[in-house]
């Protein structure tokens, strides 16, 4: 199972995600126009099924 997007700055999703046994495979950078921070990076995390 693979997420596309999630926003590396959601520690919160990352830290979720991580307990449910994803990794972050790849980090697309400036990926995400966050409104009031800079541009910031995407991460594709993927679990074996």
């Amino acid at each position: 199972m693979q997420f596309n997007a999630v926003v590396e700055s959601n520690t919160a999703a990352v830290e979720l995600y991580r307990r449910l046994g994803f990794t972050v495979i790849g980090t697309v950078p400036e990926a995400f126009a966050h409104p009031t921070q800079s541009r910031l990076g995407l991460h594709v995390m993927h679990r074996f099924l």
